[in-house]
């Protein structure tokens, strides 16, 4: 796997890469580090393609945490395609699967030739991202919009359908005003899904378009959760199938088309307000139905209830919200109701947990309130609380927040601090063992959007020494220590050295001008600071401290 060969070449060149300044000239570089990591990345044979077969151990335990993309459209999609390839071929088998029970090859190119020809003429932005996938994963074209876009193109063209029982997954909110404490702009997300979803796989992405805002998001372009260097916040959910409201806006399916979840990493690129946003947003057809939850620092926010042809657009008040905005899966729109019956019997107490949560706690909520109520095994619902989370069974209906049935788990959490751009990631569950992810903390990681890839990989890095050093402090206290702690505090050192000789490998190829091998290696920095921090938690407390 080609991410592994980099980590392996940069690992066993670490005593080259601390040569003195002179050690940062093309000449004196390390050819293990820089040469050959670049040629990595650069000699991945044109449109080799992919065949369906991948590294079959890459999990959500494993996975890298984040990468990092930067400039053109067409350098960003090939930073990302190098570097998630393996992600990308798991996603596009996963499509594929299901594509090749109704379409043949000629019918599958045919589709996606139409797709990258609609962009091409009228969104060349997203041309040039997907020709860079293409190009950094050795891939047509046509195979990058399938990675990529997944089960959307499905429905696009192929006119195929997935069972709309599984669609009703995640949760989001947004809070700001006299709800949050300092006034401070919060959001938050669930990502849930089938544990072993190919979406698991895929690490967080942050990146520095030349043209357009920053931005981090917790799951790359198969989260649901993006926050840009404005504070916009855009988290999504999923919804029910919902003929359109007597009030909905009919969308005439003319329009830019744009796959659910790229279009709010794109969208977070674009637009500096909620109200920017809602506009972009509302112009772009999808074909997914959902909750999209969009809000920003001058607080300013709306929920999209949207279905492939209409949409609604509320806001706080609209439902008693006061500056709060919560969704699950069923939508609030009167007309739509009915449609939407279904999803209610475990959509509903999942709202309300977390709106109980919110207002126990009215006007100082923070970013662990939200992580709680997110994080909740419990449900509230008919104004008393249960201890049971999935009374009526079955696979798709777990009433608490943090969902427990025996295939649909969560398996991303996002934070979202819009004020001081900060972003707490947990991969996995609370519960340690009510989790599918291997290896799982059951804790979160902090990661604060800075100017450039540097910045933010420094205070990472911070954060992890701060982690670090407060697990010494307080196993120091203990009279014995168990293995297991010990253990967890020794992998939390070890990722912060190890973090450390990435960011002097990054700053070299920085220093020499390749912004692409700079991205690659800061992403293997920031994520070894991303461990630490799990790491060192995990060794002395079960709380979620990182928050503090």
């Amino acid at each position: 796997m080609k991410r592994k060969a980099v980590s392996a070449l940069c690992c066993a060149s670490l005593c080259l890469s601390m040569l003195a300044c002179a050690g940062c000239s093309t000449e004196n570089a390390p050819n293990a580090t820089s040469g050959d990591t670049s040629a990595d990345v650069a000699s991945t044979p044109e449109n080799q393609g992919f065949d369906g077969v991948f590294d079959a151990t890459v999990n959500a335990g494993n996975a890298q945490e984040v990468v990092y993309v930067n400039g053109s459209w067409f350098d960003m999609g090939r930073q990302y395609g190098s570097q998630q390839k393996e992600q990308l071929e798991n996603n596009w088998a996963s499509v594929m699967a299901l594509i090749y029970t109704e379409a043949d090859d000629a019918a599958y190119n045919e589709a996606m030739g139409k797709i990258l020809k609609h962009y091409e003429e009228d969104e060349p932005a997203v041309f040039d991202f997907l020709s860079g996938i293409a190009d950094g994963a050795g891939i047509s074209k046509e195979d990058a919009v399938v990675a990529v876009m997944g089960s959307s193109v499905l429905n696009y063209d192929l006119m195929m359908h997935y069972d709309p029982e599984r669609s009703k997954t995640c949760m989001n909110v947004s809070a700001w005003g006299n709800m949050t404490q300092d006034g401070h702009h919060l959001g938050g997300a669930n990502l849930d899904a089938i544990s072993a979803t190919p979406a698991a796989m895929f690490s967080g992405m942050i990146s520095y378009p030349d043209d357009g805002y920053a931005v981090i998001a917790s799951g790359g372009l198969q989260g649901n959760a993006f926050m840009n260097s404005e504070g916009l916040i855009i988290t999504y959910a999923g919804g029910p199938q919902a003929s359109p409201s007597e009030g909905a806006e009919v969308i005439d399916r003319e329009g830019t088309f744009l796959d659910t979840l790229f279009a709010y990493w794109y969208a977070a690129t674009k637009c500096a307000t909620a109200d920017e946003a809602v506009k972009m947003l509302t112009e772009t057809e999808w074909i997914h139905t959902g909750n999209i939850n969009v809000s920003d620092n001058n607080g300013n926010a709306y929920l999209i209830e949207q279905k492939d042809n209409a949409f609604v657009v509320r806001k706080a008040g609209d439902y008693g919200e006061t500056d709060y905005l919560i969704a699950a899966n069923h939508f609030r729109d009167e007309s739509w109701m009915n449609d939407s019956y279904e999803a209610y019997p475990d959509s509903v107490p999942r709202a309300n947990t977390l709106e109980r949560v919110m207002l126990d706690e009215n006007g100082d909520v923070t970013p662990l309130t939200l992580a709680n109520g997110l994080g909740s095994i419990r449900y509230y619902d008919e104004g008393k609380w249960s201890e049971e989370n999935w009374d009526f069974g079955g696979f798709y209906q777990f009433h608490s927040p943090e969902g427990d049935d025996l295939e649909f788990k969560t398996i991303f959490r996002t934070i979202f601090d819009g004020t001081d751009l900060e972003m707490y990631v947990l991969r996995g569950h609370d519960e340690k063992f009510r989790s599918d992810v291997p290896y799982g903390t059951a804790n979160y990681c902090r990661l604060i959007l800075g100017e450039n890839m540097q910045a933010t990989n420094k205070q990472a890095e911070t954060d992890a020494r701060i982690a670090v050093r407060n697990a010494g402090a307080e196993l120091y206290k203990n009279d014995s220590v168990d293995d297991g702690s010990l253990e967890y505090y020794n992998m939390a050192a070890e990722a912060v050295h190890t973090g450390c000789n990435y960011t002097t490998m990054a700053d070299c190829a920085g220093a020499q001008g390749d912004k692409e091998q700079a991205a690659i290696l800061y992403g293997l920095a920031t994520s070894q600071f991303a461990n630490a921090q799990r790491y060192a938690q995990a060794s002395y407390t079960t709380e979620n401290v990182i928050f503090n």
